[in-house]
């Protein structure tokens, strides 16, 4: 196994990486030793083919199909994955990884950021573990499932890209090719992407305008193995190249613009602060539930007119971009109010929400999170059930009602 390209995150107090790796997952080394190999089957479906990671486990004595009916952790039915329970001792010295994370999508689709959300749904499950800190996996769906490599990988690093930022504990993700062709295919996306990273890190750092980035961007596009560019890490880009756009526009109604610097020195963009209000509280909720949480809403601000509460998300438009904007959204709120129920349960936008806003709390090491717990659920995972909650059950608007002084305060 050799690592062919690294990408460098930079966060508050540490590194994290991402890697791309050539060579045999089912025979890990010592050195490049993991703790969770994430893998991915059709629903219920564990044969071992032939050409598969399946197999070629299957072939080296790990049977997915027995780790399958004995599992640590199964949430098949709101994420579509499950954790297996640790190989034994000699079988983690043998090959250098402790469990299986096995993904299995319900729906096939060709549109890889709806894949990589769930698969990261998956792993932020099981990551806040001291002893989780490093996964490794193939291009995930992009050999039966027939996603193409380029396009998978790409969305895989964009989405592996905001994960570690947002503060993610995992020291390093490790994406594997496994032969000569799967590599010819990767390196050259995975080197755009890297590009891409450093060329944000400069307009973070003031080192490039976010104009110029974004000229770069649209000038190298054509080259081969850049026709995917990271949308998060585009999109923010952009972003700043507005905010630097209206800092021109408020200094052009002040007066004439400063001279422009001589060609040979650096460009550094000066982008307007916009200080927008903060939330006082982010409204997490099961979309059926929107009557419900309207006349909750209504309640609260009865109590409280000033009080500036995000609970409408239908102007956030889904697919990739959704969790950067749902982010940015939670990154302003004094306090996140998550109502629980079978439906909040069951729809990956709620995950979403849920886990970047419990990234929030392990990051900056504060409490915002408080449930509600709207309609009775007895397949609540442990994950959302740890919360100290305020009782509402059975979507009791009298209870909702009562609440009210107690979560102002």
């Amino acid at each position: 196994m050799k690592n062919i390209s690294q990408i460098s995150i930079q966060r508050p107090g540490s590194e994290a990486r991402i890697q791309l790796l050539q060579g045999d997952l089912t025979a890990i080394p010592k050195e490049y030793a993991i703790d969770i190999l994430a893998i991915s089957a059709f629903p219920g479906s564990y044969v071992p083919i032939e050409h598969t990671l399946i197999g070629a486990l299957y072939n080296k004595g790990i049977i997915v199909e027995d780790m399958a009916k004995n599992k640590e952790i199964d949430l098949l039915d709101q994420l579509s994955c499950w954790l297996s329970k640790p190989l034994s001792q000699e079988e983690q010295e043998r090959f250098n990884f402790k469990r299986i994370l096995c993904f299995e999508p319900k729906l096939q689709s060709n549109a890889p950021e709806t894949i990589v959300g769930n698969i990261f749904r998956c792993v932020n499950m099981f990551v806040f573990n001291e002893s989780h800190n490093i996964i490794a996996m193939p291009v995930l769906a992009s050999g039966n499932q027939k996603v193409p490599l380029e396009k998978m990988l790409s969305a895989l690093i964009d989405a592996a890209v905001f994960w570690l930022q947002s503060g993610l504990p995992l020291n390093c993700i490790r994406l594997v090719v496994k032969d000569d062709e799967q590599a010819a295919k990767a390196l050259p996306v995975f080197n755009w992407a890297k590009q891409q990273v450093e060329i944000k890190k400069a307009v973070t750092e003031g080192k490039v305008t976010a104009v110029d980035a974004l000229k770069f961007l649209e000038k190298n596009r054509s080259s081969p193995g850049t026709e995917e560019n990271l949308k998060i890490v585009e999109f923010e880009i952009k972003e700043a190249a507005q905010k630097s756009t209206a800092t021109r526009d408020v200094l052009s109604d002040r007066g004439p613009l400063p001279a422009a610097p001589a060609p040979t020195a650096p460009t550094v963009s000066t982008p307007l602060q916009v200080v927008d209000n903060d939330f006082d509280f982010f409204i997490s909720y099961a979309h059926k539930h929107a009557p419900l949480i309207n006349n909750f809403v209504d309640e609260l601000k009865s109590k409280k007119s000033s009080l500036n509460i995000f609970y409408d998300r239908d102007s956030i438009p889904p697919g990739g971009l959704w969790i950067k904007q749902i982010n940015d959204a939670l990154e302003k709120a004094k306090k996140v109010l998550i109502f629980l129920s079978p439906d909040y349960n069951n729809s990956p936008v709620c995950w979403d929400e849920f886990q970047v806003a419990k990234l929030l709390e392990y990051r900056d090491k504060k409490q915002i999170i408080q449930t509600i717990y709207l309609y009775n659920d007895t397949a609540l995972p442990p994950f959302m059930g740890i919360y100290s909650y305020m009782d509402c059950r059975e979507g009791d608007l009298q209870k909702l009602k009562d609440i009210i002084d107690k979560i102002i305060s």
